[in-house]
């Protein structure tokens, strides 16, 4: 979930006049692709990930993309795949929490009641250092027979641009936007309580998108890693 949250999130000539304002967190352009590979803490490879521009779709008063989403363990053998959306309108773009869900988490809920409260990440395409940027807020009440069984809530916040760095990655090496923030998962469970924080720093090059995350415990110990290993 949270490197879902970490991603992994994003042209015609008229999409093209629109996408130019939102290249930040991923260029618009259908059958555009990226693939990371995922480290943990000891540097050992853990998998990779795909992500590749399904379609482009402009409406009235926004663009919206469909990315598709392969992730491979460390044997390269594919594990599960999904699509997910974008929305760019303006300068900003619009992160759908709701579809960037693990499909894991919700086959535990089969069979269930479920529903959604979000307030969707947003990214703006004009980003400064020193920028703070807003939470994202995803609510989820799991309930069976008219009974909650389950709530959970996912907020992305304090969310930072801390400075500009250079980054090299096996797709090249990039100016970047470090961008900080913190995970905090709150889950109440048949009378049962946990709540739990992540740190996370994400690189961003404009014009390319993410090329490099990072994830930390709440001790800022490094948990894994993520860097953009190819773009095609």
């Amino acid at each position: 979930m949270r490197k879902n949250l970490v991603f992994a999130v994003l042209t015609l000539f008229s999409v093209a006049l629109l996408a130019q304002d939102c290249d930040f967190y991923i260029p618009l352009e259908e059958g555009k692709g990226f693939k990371y590979q995922n480290f943990n803490h000891r540097d050992r490879e853990d998998g990779s990930q795909e992500m590749i521009i399904k379609s482009v779709i402009l409406h009235d008063d926004h663009t919206e993309a469909i990315i598709e989403t392969r992730y491979y363990n460390r044997r390269d053998r594919l594990q599960h795949e999904g699509e997910y959306s974008i929305r760019c309108k303006g300068n900003e773009m619009v992160l759908d929490i709701q579809s960037m869900l693990d499909p894991d988490l919700m086959e535990g809920f089969e069979g269930m009641e479920v529903s959604f409260t979000t307030t969707d990440l947003t990214i703006p395409n004009n980003v400064s250092v020193g920028d703070q940027l807003p939470d994202g807020i995803m609510e989820i009440k799991v309930s069976a027979g008219g009974m909650t069984m389950t709530e959970m809530d996912f907020t992305t916040r304090n969310r930072k641009v801390q400075a500009m760095e250079e980054i090299t990655t096996p797709a090249g090496t990039f100016e970047c936007y470090k961008i900080t923030y913190e995970n905090f998962i709150d889950t109440q469970a048949m009378g049962f309580s946990r709540k739990s924080t992540s740190l996370g720093v994400e690189y961003y090059a404009p014009g390319v998108g993410m090329v490099r995350s990072e994830l930390y415990d709440e001790n800022e110990n490094l948990e894994s890693y993520t860097v953009l290993s190819e773009i095609y």
